[in-house]
């Protein structure tokens, strides 16, 4: 691994504390939403893609050109696996990438949260795989997020309908 570098347990134990604070995450497997903002945030419905012929490659590149589009130079951001290992990286550089083919920490929530957020804790992506939804939180992330609806929906996905039940 190059890229994805380990948070120690100090860091670590700081980000989740943070997120926590500024999210109030409430993990659940059937009470949602298990984030709360007052930040912008779009929320997308990635229920119809839980299957083999996803294309998981054009959606790490949509989330790269929105990390692309956040940070500078530089810049690096987190990569939090729920319960896990976690990370920061380095957008501009090549994604690590583990027996599966995926990012050390996945785009898509095929098991747990996957969160990434802006160091300053101003932007984040928050992948939720039993409400099977990607909600982008965040001024910048949200501009950026609404710029590509049009590449989200090519690859089946739409904006979240509260009204909708899986």
């Amino acid at each position: 691994m190059n890229n994805f570098r380990l948070l120690d347990q100090n860091e670590y134990d700081k980000v989740w504390d943070i997120f926590n604070e500024l999210f109030d995450f409430k993990p659940s497997i059937c009470l949602f939403p298990a984030i709360r903002t007052k930040k912008p945030q779009l929320k997308f419905d990635i229920s119809g893609n839980y299957n083999l012929n996803f294309p998981y490659d054009k959606l790490e590149n949509l989330a790269l050109s929105l990390f692309l589009k956040i940070t500078k130079p530089g810049d690096r951001i987190y990569a939090l696996d729920w319960m896990h290992s976690c990370y920061d990286f380095d957008p501009r550089q090549q994604m690590d990438r583990d027996e599966f083919g995926e990012w050390v920490v996945p785009i898509f929530p095929n098991g747990d949260y996957y969160i990434f957020l802006s160091k300053d804790f101003e932007n984040t992506w928050f992948g939720h795989p039993w409400e099977q939804t990607i909600t982008l939180a965040g001024e910048a992330l949200v501009k950026h997020g609404n710029e590509l609806k049009a590449a989200f929906e090519k690859i089946n996905i739409t904006i979240f309908d509260k009204t909708k039940l899986h």
